[in-house]
C-alpha cells in the first residue's frame, strides 16, 4: 500500500516545486504568483520562501517601483546558494562555466585539447581551480554517444568504448550526456521549443546529431544512446562513415560535408573555419560554394522529412551550423522536407525553427541535467 505523506514530506515536496518553478521561469516572480502557480495559500507560500531563504536557496529582492503602496519583492536565487558547473566538450575544444539556479551562466575557462581522453585530466584541473563549497554537481556535454551511461564512443576521434567511470573517478559528482541531446534539452527548457509536447532538435557541427523531445524531456533510449539520427541512411549517400556504417546522413550534412563537397579535405582541426569561409563565399555569390551549400541544405531537409514521417513532431529546431543553413537556405530546406513527407502530411509540415539558445546549447543542457540532479527531495532534505 502507498505510504501516507506526512506534513514534513508535503513541505519538502512544495519546497522542491517552488525551487523548480524559480529555476524554470523565464523571469522572476512574486510570492503571490508562486502561491497561484503551486496552488497553495499565500501564508504557506510565505513560510516556504522563509525556509528556503534561511537555507540560502532563495532570496527576495525589491521589484522596480510601480507607484504608491507596499513595494513588491521578487524571488531570485540566493547569492550564496549552490551552483553547478557545466562543461561543453567539443571535438577540439572545451568550455567550463558556473551556472546559478535559474540558468544564469558565467564562463570560467576555455581551452583546446589533443583529442585524446587525457583532455579529461586537463578539464578536471580547471574545475579544481574554480571549485568552492558552493559547487553541487558538474554537468558534462560530450560529442559522442554514451552506452549505458558509462562507455563513451566518439568514432571521429578514434574513441571506442572509453570507460567514463575511470576518467571521472576523482571528479566531484558529475552527470554526463551527449551534446546534441543536451542542445535539444536546452531549447525545450530555455529556447524556441519551450512548451512543445512533441518536438525534435538537431545540433549541426562537423556532422549532425539530434534528439526527440517529449513534454520537454530528451529521450535516451534503452541503453542511453538514442538520437544518433546522423547515422541513419536518410539521403542515399554511398560513402563509408567512421562509425562503421555506409551511407550515414552525417556524411551529407554539416561542416565536414560542406568542406568535402567544396573539394577540400575535411578535418576536425580546421573544418569549422573552412565551412564558415564556404558560407561567406556562397553568400557573396561564389557558384561552387553556393552549390556545396545547396547540397547540404537539401540533404538536411530530406532527412528531416523522413524523420517527421516517423516521429510526427510539432516543430523541429536547429542549432550550430543549422542556424546558418536556415538563414541562407530556408526555402530549400523546407521544400526538400515537404517533398519527403507522406502526401497526406504535406499540407501541414512541421515548423523548422532556428534555435534561440545558440552555440551555448550543449553547455546550457549540461547545466540543466546538473540542476535536475540537485532539485530532488533527498538533496533538499540533506540541505535543510
Amino acid at each position: 500500500m502507498p505510504q501516507t505523506m506526512t506534513s514534513a514530506d508535503l513541505r519538502i515536496r512544495n519546497q522542491v516545486r517552488l525551487l523548480r518553478a524559480v529555476h524554470d521561469a523565464a523571469e522572476p516572480f512574486t510570492r503571490a504568483e508562486a502561491a497561484r502557480l503551486l496552488g497553495i495559500g499565500r501564508n504557506t507560500a510565505a513560510a516556504l520562501v522563509g525556509e528556503l531563504e534561511q537555507a540560502r536557496l532563495l532570496h527576495e529582492v525589491p521589484a522596480e517601483s510601480s507607484g504608491r503602496g507596499r513595494p513588491t519583492t521578487l524571488l531570485v536565487p540566493h547569492p550564496e546558494g549552490p551552483q553547478v558547473f557545466a562543461v561543453d566538450f567539443r571535438e577540439d575544444t572545451w568550455t567550463l562555466a558556473a551556472v546559478e539556479l535559474g540558468g544564469a551562466a558565467t564562463e570560467l575557462e576555455t581551452g583546446e585539447h589533443d583529442r585524446t581522453p587525457a583532455a579529461f585530466t586537463e578539464i578536471r584541473a580547471a574545475v579544481a581551480r574554480h571549485e568552492s563549497e558552493r559547487l553541487a554537481v558538474v554537468g558534462f556535454a560530450t560529442s559522442g554517444p554514451i552506452r549505458d551511461g558509462h562507455r563513451l564512443h566518439i568514432s571521429h576521434l578514434g574513441w571506442d568504448e572509453v570507460e567514463l567511470d575511470t576518467l571521472l573517478a576523482d571528479w566531484p559528482t558529475t552527470v554526463i550526456d551527449n551534446d546534441a541531446r543536451l542542445a535539444g534539452l536546452a531549447e525545450s527548457r530555455r529556447g524556441v521549443l519551450r512548451g512543445m509536447g512533441t518536438a525534435m532538435h538537431f545540433h549541426i557541427d562537423f556532422d549532425i546529431g539530434g534528439t526527440l523531445l517529449l513534454a520537454g524531456d530528451a529521450q535516451r533510449g534503452g541503453h542511453n544512446i538514442a538520437g544518433e539520427f546522423g547515422h541513419m541512411p536518410l539521403t542515399g549517400s554511398t560513402l563509408e562513415c567512421m562509425c562503421g556504417v555506409r551511407g550515414c546522413w552525417s556524411l551529407d550534412v554539416g561542416a565536414n560535408a560542406l568542406v568535402r563537397r567544396f573539394g577540400k579535405e575535411p578535418g576536425y582541426g580546421t573544418g569549422r573555419e573552412l565551412a564558415q569561409e564556404i558560407l561567406r563565399r556562397a553568400e557573396a555569390g561564389d557558384k561552387e560554394a553556393a552549390a556545396a551549400l545547396d547540397d547540404n541544405a537539401a540533404a538536411l531537409g530530406k532527412g528531416l522529412g523522413a524523420l517527421a514521417n516517423a516521429l510526427d513532431p510539432e516543430a523541429i529546431s536547429l542549432s550550430g551550423l543549422g542556424v546558418e543553413l536556415i538563414r541562407l537556405r530556408r526555402n530549400l530546406i523546407e521544400d526538400a522536407c515537404r517533398e519527403q513527407l507522406m502526401a497526406f502530411r504535406r499540407d501541414d509540415p512541421p515548423q523548422i525553427l532556428a534555435g534561440t539558445v545558440g552555440s551555448a546549447g550543449p553547455l546550457t543542457g549540461a547545466a540543466e541535467i546538473a540542476w535536475d540532479a540537485i532539485l530532488t527531495h533527498d538533496w533538499l532534505r540533506e540541505r535543510l
